[in-house]
């Protein structure tokens, strides 16, 4: 019983994705049974391919389109470590639209070289 409260108490997140985390994708599996929340775009950035996997960077008059999901605290340990992240990516808040709605959520975003 204790346990199945800690997994309650869990902080919760909004998780957009736009690369190999999405549905039928390589990573998706890290998800889990995390909530789908649907289709949706994040303004500012733009995607860029860097051969094995996208990444995002920031550009004003750009959007980014993929998925949201609601992920638990430990979810998000674990794609911090598919991500990278501190390193490769960093873990950034952002507004992500779905279904009309502003969505206050988190994102993965590369780390230029010249940030590091």
């Amino acid at each position: 019983m204790k346990g199945e409260k800690i997994m309650k108490n869990q902080k919760k997140y909004i998780l957009f994705v736009y690369g190999t985390l999405k549905k039928n994708e390589r990573a998706h599996d890290l998800l889990g049974n995390s909530k789908y929340l649907g289709k949706g775009i994040i303004k500012g950035y733009k995607k860029i391919d860097m051969v094995y996997y996208p990444g995002i960077v920031v550009c004003e008059n750009e959007t980014v389109e993929g998925e949201a999901y609601i992920i638990d605290e430990e979810t998000k340990r674990k794609v911090d470590v598919y991500e990278g992240e501190g390193y490769l990516f960093k873990c950034v808040d952002v507004d992500i639209y779905v279904n009309q709605e502003v969505l206050k959520g988190i994102v993965y975003e590369y780390i230029l070289q010249n940030e590091k």
